[in-house]
């Protein structure tokens, strides 16, 4: 079978132009098609079967998501976040798990500035936090919930941790 080539939002399929992210199996290709991640823009017959050649995704995603988007890029993921929280609910400051000694310490990730506000899905807007404490926060920033953050989220492709301080990563003259 074919790998089917996976491009951000904004691909021309008449001149090729866009942003290829990845190629991805045609299996995989179909549940995105199903889930309504992408739509097909080019198809081809195999074995009597139309499959995709490659697909347009119905959002734009920035680089930190694309898996392998470079040196400098960390996968972003909700488990991503965890990592970089160290497990730990920004709220409260107990450890979090997928599979916890009671309900109230599921791991759960929670928008600082929740999305019916405008609030994104990036580094800087969740944390790792524990289902009570999210469902407490509710539809509310830490401020009007009365709950502050423990530590500030951080981007982890440019910052790092310095006895427990964020610094910015230096920049590269001539990189």
């Amino acid at each position: 079978m074919p790998q089917v080539r996976v491009y951000n939002l904004g691909y021309d399929p008449g001149t090729g132009i866009g942003e290829l992210l990845h190629t991805t199996t045609v299996r995989h290709a179909m549940g995105m098609i199903r889930r309504e991640v992408a739509v097909p823009v080019e198809l081809t017959v195999v074995d009597e079967r139309i499959v995709p050649l490659a697909l347009e995704l119905t959002r734009e995603l920035s680089g930190a998501w694309v898996e392998g988007a470079g040196r400098r890029s960390v996968g972003f993921s909700y488990r991503a976040v965890h990592e970089r929280d160290h497990w730990t609910c920004a709220y409260c400051g107990r450890s979090v798990s997928r599979a916890p000694a009671c309900e109230t310490l599921l791991a759960t990730v929670d928008h600082i500035l929740p999305v019916s506000r405008g609030g994104r899905s990036s580094w800087t807007n969740l944390v790792s936090a524990c289902k009570g404490c999210n469902n407490r926060k509710a539809d509310r920033t830490p401020a009007e919930a009365g709950m502050p953050l423990r530590f500030a989220p951080y981007d982890p492709a440019v910052s790092y941790r310095v006895g427990g301080h964020v610094e910015d990563l230096p920049v590269l003259l001539g990189a």
